[in-house]
């Protein structure tokens, strides 16, 4: 079991979801943790009030993460709230906002889907670096997805590009920062059921998604948060550059 007492960590999206299990396992574990969030205040919260019930220190910090000025008064807030430097960061915010054909899908919906799933992973590490140097040690996990190998699905070229990205942001970062004790990787989940697939899929389409999975079933968003633990744990200290899937067996590459 991961003891990641000591450490600060960040997390973007971490209000509900996958983000938000990830928070609650971070937390568990012995993390001091911000729980980001853009529009989900009252489920951010939640969350921290719950935590807080339990003896964890739980930061609700409400943050655009495609403003590099919101992000950097963010990381500032953190480290006065908690005393320390942020030592584990985990990238997870990201949307596809509404799927599109490229030939109809207008620009502005393609910089904001970028804006918070590449230009969002890419300023939240900037700005969180100099802590991580003085503190002589970092944890950067990105959340990726399966969809960054398969393609994804019908009008999701925003989305899927955007992850891609982030993969590639990935092994740049690892080779930059692994002199200063910082390590970089990426989860990429498969189908891991939250509530997005009330917003993008009908019981039908799940059933089929199912269906494709060796395993039988979809993914728990717990069972990517503790993939996440382990990377930012002491455990995981000769693993940079990854991109570790959590699918079920339904991509083996």
């Amino acid at each position: 079991m991961a003891n990641l007492t000591g450490n600060i960590a960040m997390v973007t999206g971490g209000a509900t979801g996958i983000g938000a299990a990830i928070v609650e396992r971070l937390a568990m574990q012995g993390a001091d943790v911000a729980c980001c969030y853009n529009t989900s205040r009252a489920a951010a919260e939640s969350l921290a009030k719950k935590l807080k019930e339990q003896g964890k220190d739980i930061f609700p910090v409400q943050v655009d993460v495609s403003d590099s000025q919101e992000i950097k008064d963010a990381v500032e807030s953190i480290v006065t709230h908690f005393g320390h430097p942020i030592t584990i960061l985990v990238n997870n915010a990201g949307d596809i906002i509404r799927t599109a054909p490229t030939e109809v899908m207008d620009e502005d919906l393609w910089d904001k889907v970028m804006a918070v799933n590449l230009r969002g992973p890419f300023l939240c590490t900037k700005h969180c670096i100099p802590g991580m140097k003085s503190a002589e040690r970092g944890r950067i996990i990105n959340i990726s997805s399966i969809s960054a190998r398969t393609g994804g699905g019908p009008g999701a070229v925003h989305y899927v590009a955007s992850k891609g990205g982030m993969e590639s942001l990935t092994r740049a970062l690892a080779k930059e920062l692994a002199p200063f004790n910082i390590t970089v990787n990426a989860v990429a989940p498969g189908d891991i059921y939250t509530r997005i697939h009330e917003r993008y899929n009908t019981p039908e389409a799940l059933e089929k998604m199912r269906q494709l999975i060796p395993l039988g079933r979809l993914g728990d968003p717990d069972e990517v948060a503790t993939m996440v633990t382990f990377l930012a744990s002491d455990d995981a200290s000769y693993i940079t550059g990854a991109v570790v899937a959590v699918n079920g067996g339904k991509r083996m590459d």
